[in-house]
């Protein structure tokens, strides 16, 4: 049993030893700013911890509870302007998808913006992350039409979706993919297998990663071969100086060696059991030596396919991680283009840990890539900007985009 100021203790510890970014966040690292009390209450303490890992600005940073399932209001929110829309409700049954709503415990949206700056993890109104704001209020002022109302705010417990790993054909010419995670390899290569003659007579391929929660890089490379026009080898996208550096720490062998263990026993293709196996081997050769850098000898071949000859990617603002790492890789193909908004941006530092406190779990990144190339808080760019708005509730207006894009393409050709 840990007490909070031990467990606060050893988060400090952590950060300053163990964490891949322990160096670049010298100047952001202050926790005596905060305090700990083995008296204070859960709130204050879940609170205290939180302010802390936010000033690094890294999205793999998270601490939570586990004496009880997380909780949330029962819907999603997204802010246009100065006014949140609600996007999703999934338990809250007096809202309803397009909703605004405009103030917060009686307080403004562009208020609240300029108080919880920090919490809301960007600046850009249709980046920020307004559920977190919620969740910590207790009601809200909701329009509807002509009618307002105020909505006293529920706690509900959260339930995850499972992944979606889907295809389907548009029509003759067009195939669409929807992937919200890279957690699993085989159900991409089932959709590649099941649908290898469609992908290589479609002249248009989508590929939707609007919402994906990331995952291991590796399981996304059968899609590459569609994705790119002619054989690459996988290391090459890459600049010289675009490296990983890991921190070979003892806390870090301890922990990271059966998260790779764990992806062993996935059903997995020859080639990625044989690399996450070198990973092992790797962290075993340099157990107990810090923070070095390791050139990638990672020698995967991309074959590349003429078919299909152009391939439209969405992203989004719920795109990170491996999501991150998947538009950044697929924008080096001629063939791609990226369409919509940027994808959150937290691959700065990658490959996640978590230490158990027995009624706490605290989640780091282990590895951090060279801050030359870094992209926290901004994310990868879209070739194609489609601003979020409203509209987005009645209309896929980025896939209506593409679609529109394809069709005019088409007619170009026919000329």
């Amino acid at each position: 049993m840990h007490t909070k100021e031990e467990i606060f203790k050893d988060i400090q510890k952590i950060m300053n030893e163990d964490y891949a970014g322990y160096i670049d966040s010298q100047d952001l690292n202050h926790p005596e700013l905060y305090t700990v009390a083995n008296d204070m209450s859960e709130e204050g303490f879940l609170n205290t911890i939180e302010e802390y890992l936010l000033d690094f600005n890294d999205g793999h940073l998270w601490f939570e509870s586990k004496k009880k399932n997380p909780t949330y209001v029962g819907f999603s929110v997204r802010r246009y302007e100065n006014t949140l829309y609600v996007i999703d409700v999934s338990k809250e049954s007096k809202l309803i998808v397009g909703d605004e709503i405009t103030l917060i415990d009686g307080v403004s949206i562009k208020e609240l913006g300029e108080i919880h700056q920090k919490r809301l993890k960007d600046t850009i109104p249709e980046r920020q992350n307004w559920n977190a704001i919620l969740n910590k209020s207790t009601s809200v002022q909701v329009m509807r039409g002509d009618q307002s109302f105020v909505l006293n705010l529920s706690s509900y417990d959260k339930e995850y979706t499972s992944a979606e790993y889907s295809f389907k054909q548009m029509d003759s010419n067009t195939a669409y993919i929807k992937l919200t995670d890279f957690a699993q390899e085989a159900p991409i290569r089932e959709i590649i297998k099941n649908n290898k003659e469609t992908l290589e007579k479609s002249e248009n391929l989508i590929i939707d990663v609007r919402v994906n929660g990331g995952g291991n890089d590796s399981f996304y490379f059968p899609l590459l071969d569609y994705i790119f026009d002619q054989p690459v080898h996988f290391k090459d996208l890459f600049a010289e100086d675009q490296n990983v550096f890991t921190n070979h720490t003892e806390r870090n062998y301890q922990l990271w060696i059966p998260e790779l263990k764990d992806y062993l026993t996935q059903e997995l293709d020859d080639y990625t059991r044989a690399m996450l196996e070198e990973e092992i081997t790797i962290f075993e050769k340099n157990r107990g030596r810090g923070l070095i850098e390791l050139s990638d000898d990672d020698d995967y071949l991309i074959n590349g396919h003429s078919m299909p000859e152009n391939v439209y990617v969405l992203s989004d603002v719920y795109c990170g991680s491996s999501g991150d790492t998947f538009v950044e890789n697929v924008k080096k193909s001629p063939k791609v283009t990226v369409v919509g908004r940027s994808t959150r941006g937290i691959i700065d530092y990658i490959n996640v840990v978590t230490v158990d406190y027995g009624e706490y779990e605290f989640v780091y990144s282990i590895a951090k890539m060279n801050q030359k190339y870094a992209t926290n808080g901004i994310g990868i760019s879209p070739d194609i900007y489609i601003p979020w708005t409203p509209e987005h509730l009645k209309e896929d207006k980025d896939l209506a985009y593409v679609l529109e894009l394809i069709k005019s393409n088409s007619l170009k050709r026919q000329k």
